[in-house]
């Protein structure tokens, strides 16, 4: 057994440090979040732990899997039968050797002694912070089976959002695509056909016809380079997009892009109040609720701006005084969460914004999409038109001249 030494955070919100002994870290601080301490650092015997560290194994989870656990053991649960009855029928059930290793893993340390939500915890990286909070609020309430079922129809939501966003891009996407390929396969293999009268004609041909045979020539001959070229830039711009400066650029650029901007602001604050709604209904104290509510941002911009609040709140101020930020102090946002805390309903209007920027994302998402396709369809046309009007002015102009 090792003494560690660790600082964290109690359930309460309130720093907190001391020693705990045990055989390694990964245990110290499994034994740490049983207690509801949320463990910043640990430090002793080999090396320091950093908070949340990643359990090593070879399976990681998809959504998927990870909705059917919940959907089952909600089931289960709600027929009254015991944890490690449950995952063992879940294991035999399981369609895949992923969920099965999960579960397996779930059921040696439930049947070790652990609780669901320490059996678990090595799985945080694919479970979410949000996850692990409610199941161990279900297991101290006794209403594991009603936080499994609110877990089951969040995620449900979620993906069922995700599909939708998917399916409403696809089509403009493969127009896209479509539309870039049929440009080069004209400047590529159409043009060239045409290269021999042209020759002919030399600086008497019109200018857009001598711009035409350019691009079609440096496709053809450099298109290697090109290719190279092209991928490299990639390559580049994901690294950079990789670092905190440059995703912090994108994002903000992505936030100003007209339509886009307000649909991608839209659904991250679905996402942010819907989690810190469900996490105040099961009991989760305001700071740890706004702290993982937060890390459901993937917008780094969004989250840096909402990152204050759980200051506003540690310092005693009223959480509607720090809703006053750009992205809220035009809207009425701010007086109804102020509302919500003087009537003691703030979960339930939480859920209601939730709802409210889901819908506005979904409509506004119509309209971008609406106007995107046939955007894209013009632009097209205006292309290939050019490049057919430029051929024909290079013909017409060689009549002219026999």
């Amino acid at each position: 057994m090792i003494d560690f030494q660790y600082a964290g955070v109690t359930s309460d919100g309130k720093p907190c440090q001391g020693s705990v002994r045990a055989p390694n870290a990964d245990s110290a601080r499994l034994r740490l979040i049983g207690q509801g301490i949320t463990p910043v650092r640990i430090s002793g015997g080999v090396g320091d732990v950093e908070r949340n560290p990643e359990a090593s194994r070879s399976t990681e989870l998809k959504r998927k899997d990870i909705l059917l656990f919940s959907r089952e053991m909600a089931h289960l649960k709600q027929a009254n039968m015991p944890l490690d009855r449950a995952l063992a029928m879940l294991k035999e059930t399981a369609d895949n050797e992923r969920l099965k290793s999960f579960i397996a893993r779930v059921e040696e340390g439930v049947r070790g002694g652990k609780s669901l939500y320490q059996s678990l915890a090595p799985f945080e990286s694919d479970l979410g912070r949000q996850y692990l909070v409610l199941v161990r609020a279900g297991e101290t309430s006794g209403a594991l089976h009603v936080v499994l079922k609110e877990l089951t129809v969040q995620l449900e939501a979620e993906d069922k959002l995700r599909s939708y966003v998917i399916s409403s891009m696809t089509y403009p996407v493969i127009l896209l695509v479509v539309a870039v390929l049929s440009v080069v396969l004209l400047l590529a293999f159409v043009v060239p056909q045409f290269r021999e009268i042209f020759d002919s004609m030399g600086e008497a041909l019109p200018y857009s016809t001598q711009l035409v045979v350019r691009f079609s020539d440096l496709i053809r001959a450099r298109w290697m380079e090109l290719l190279l070229g092209l991928t490299t830039v990639l390559f580049l711009f994901s690294r950079w997009a990789a670092t905190p400066a440059g995703r912090m650029h994108i994002d903000q650029l992505l936030l100003g892009i007209p339509l886009l901007g307000p649909v991608l602001k839209n659904l991250q604050f679905a996402m942010y109040f819907r989690t810190f709604g469900i996490l105040l209904q099961r009991g989760i104290p305001m700071v740890d609720a706004l702290k993982i509510a937060i890390d459901t941002l993937t917008n780094t911009v969004l989250r840096k701006d909402l990152e204050p609040l759980v200051d506003t709140v540690k310092t005693g101020k009223r959480l509607s005084s720090g809703f006053d930020v750009r992205y809220f102090h035009k809207t009425s946002t701010p007086q109804l969460i102020r509302v919500a805390e003087e009537t003691g309903q703030l979960d339930a209007t939480l859920l209601a914004l939730a709802d409210r920027h889901e819908e506005e994302g979904r409509r506004t998402m119509t309209r971008v999409l609406a106007a995107m396709e046939p955007l894209i369809i013009i632009l097209l046309g205006l292309v290939v038109a050019f490049i057919i009007i430029s051929i024909l002015g290079g013909v017409l102009a060689i009549n002219d001249t026999i």
